[in-house]
């Protein structure tokens, strides 16, 4: 159990540290806006502290993180990660491939490459109130239907809009089109 307290301490340390780093905040504002004390971040980031769960809650609210984040095993900077290892959401039968663009899951963000031969057509699910859609078309055209309203766009189009409500996605070209949809999600509840 001392092994596993000692790696958490460490990855809490680390972590903590790098974060800091990465959003310019000195032990004494990161304190500030996390409602702890100066001390409090200078244990963390020694590897000494015990934390409780209410001084980690508001240092990663104040970071803006999870907890996860802070307790986590340090990210390597870089990863290299191979297209076979990125997963399919979605291949259909109706000329439509659905590829998600990061591996790795963001809080309340959502980033998908479509593809779609030829007149094929995918219904869109509508998210949670609130989320918003950006969709760009990288190549061929996309006809988008939201809101009673089609939106053509072609190579290099920006379409947003509301992503809580019915949409769907048409190849109204005669080539393949492609096109990345960005979904923010609703954090209010």
């Amino acid at each position: 159990m001392a092994i596993l307290k000692d790696k958490a301490g460490q990855n809490i340390a680390k972590n903590l540290a790098a974060l800091r780093d990465r959003k310019g905040l000195s032990q004494v504002s990161l304190a500030k806006i996390s409602g702890t004390t100066r001390a409090s971040i200078a244990l963390l980031e020694s590897g000494s502290a015990n934390p409780t769960l209410d001084i980690l809650l508001k240092i990663s609210q104040g970071l803006r993180i999870s907890i996860d984040e802070l307790i986590s095993s340090p990210r390597a900077e870089c990863k290299h990660i191979k297209a076979s290892d990125v997963p399919l959401d979605r291949k259909s039968r109706n000329g439509i491939i659905l590829r998600k663009l990061l591996p790795d899951k963001i809080p309340s963000t959502e980033m998908d490459e479509l593809h779609l031969e030829p007149g094929a057509t995918m219904t869109g699910s509508p998210h949670v109130e609130g989320t918003r859609e950006y969709f760009t078309c990288i190549s061929g055209q996309i006809s988008i239907g939201v809101l009673g309203e089609i939106h053509h766009l072609e190579k290099g189009d920006v379409l947003t809009f509301p992503g809580d409500k019915p949409h769907s996605y048409k190849n109204s070209g005669k080539g393949n089109a492609v096109g990345i949809s960005v979904v923010f999600f609703s954090t209010t509840e």
